[in-house]
């Protein structure tokens, strides 16, 4: 029977062996610690049947070792031909023999060799930006995917004509569709002094006075209306609420802008307006070497030997600007320096340049004494779904009219003609 005290010495001896094949399992250590154990009085097949445990464990932990490093190959070849399959568009060059740079830098990266080993948990590759193909910019044109336009405000719309003709006019208020004004037709002016020579003694007092005389006749003007209208459904205004605001004022530019020409150039038939020009008189000035400037000149002539007070003119702003444009025979503008220019006037006279006069026409006048605007109603707009079938429709009707007359009184104090004449 073992002593006590050598049981201690057994136990390290069989623990030493054991440890020394499952760390590290080298033959000699081993050895070793069986040595000890057996000088510790442990029988020999006991010590083998534990060492033949312990080495089948330790078979078991290998084997299970290399199924994982194993698994991982796998995976990690599964990686390598799905990218060498299907290229990350934008991404890599994958042309040329197999791998491309990007596959290649990713098996040749240390992270992914200390990830395989278990050293490091996660693994993070940087990418050089030269493997990548398209650089990303701003798209060409509208719609932009990601950057927001700048959407301004309201809406654009073209150059509006200054209207000028309106203004020359006084405006009077009417409540009737017609205007009515009597008008002396003829006026026989026999005033003299009061003296008799029929009688045989030639005297003053008591002798008839000179008698004159005078006709009328009744002339009126129609009140007309300028009107016109624009279709819009209910929807696209709700949606676009600027719409409703810019559509009124189009349609009041609109109307004005015809208004103006009625005012001008109107004949007076289908409920039109009698206009300026073809109430106004002839211009009788003649043609014989005169320049645009003397043309104007006489009518102003034509009016004064009239008992008229010319109050300015009517030109295109073409013919304005070409008699701005006139030069003496050394170079100097007539109506001196350009950088000095005023209000435009020209013999002493306001001049009203519009498109709406036809170029190569003018108009001299004495607006006061030639006669009024009579307005009827101003110019309105309405809306209103009660036009054909708009109620079902889910459309209005945008309506913008006005009714006016033209009063011409006076059709001496209009001189119209053409600048045409210079010689």
């Amino acid at each position: 029977m073992k002593s006590s005290l050598s049981y201690p010495l057994i136990l390290f001896g069989l623990l030493a062996a054991i440890l020394v094949l499952a760390i590290a399992p080298d033959p000699a250590a081993a050895i070793g610690g069986l040595v000890l154990a057996n000088a510790g009085g442990i029988e020999i097949e006991v010590l083998k049947k534990a060492l033949t445990d312990q080495g089948a464990a330790v078979k078991e932990y290998f084997e299970k070792q290399m199924t994982m490093m194993q698994e991982l190959k796998v995976r990690q070849l599964d990686v390598e031909q799905k990218l060498a399959r299907k290229p990350m568009t934008g991404a890599a060059d994958f042309s040329g023999n197999g791998i491309g740079e990007l596959t290649k830098m990713i098996i040749g990266s240390s992270g992914l060799a200390a990830f395989q080993k278990g050293d490091t948990p996660s693994v993070s590759i940087k990418v050089p930006a030269h493997l990548f193909k398209t650089a990303i910019a701003n798209a060409v044109g509208q719609n932009q995917p990601l950057v927001p336009a700048d959407r301004q405000p309201g809406i654009v719309f073209g150059p509006q004509r200054r209207f000028t003709i309106r203004d020359l006019f006084a405006q009077i208020p009417t409540g009737s569709n017609l205007v009515e004004f009597c008008r002396e037709l003829t006026f026989t002016n026999a005033a003299a002094p009061q003296y008799d020579s029929s009688s045989p003694t030639p005297h003053a007092e008591g002798a008839p006075k000179a008698e004159s005389g005078m006709t009328f006749e009744l002339d009126s003007e129609a009140v007309i209306t300028v009107a016109h209208w624009i279709p819009a459904s209910r929807q696209v205004l709700a949606d676009a609420p600027q719409l409703e605001q810019h559509v009124g004022q189009r349609l009041l530019y609109g109307l004005k802008l015809e208004e103006e020409d009625e005012l001008l150039n109107s004949a007076g038939a289908n409920g039109e307006l009698n206009g300026l020009i073809n109430q106004a008189a002839a211009f009788t000035g003649g043609a014989t070497n005169q320049s645009k400037i003397d043309t104007l000149a006489k009518a102003i002539v034509q009016l004064i030997l009239t008992d008229y007070e010319p109050s300015g003119f009517i030109l295109n702003p073409g013919d304005w600007w070409s008699i701005l444009m006139l030069k003496d025979s050394q170079g100097r503008y007539l109506f001196g320096d350009p950088g000095a220019m005023r209000e435009p006037r020209l013999w002493g006279l306001p001049v009203v340049a519009t498109p709406t006069m036809a170029a190569g026409g003018f108009l001299a006048l004495d607006a006061m004494r030639a006669g009024f605007i009579a307005d009827r109603e101003d110019a309105v707009i309405r809306i209103s779904e009660h036009h054909a079938d708009f109620f079902i429709k889910n459309l209005v009707a945008i309506l913008c009219e006005e009714r006016l007359a033209l009063v011409i009184q006076r059709t001496g104090a209009l001189v119209y003609g053409s600048l045409n004449f210079a010689g």
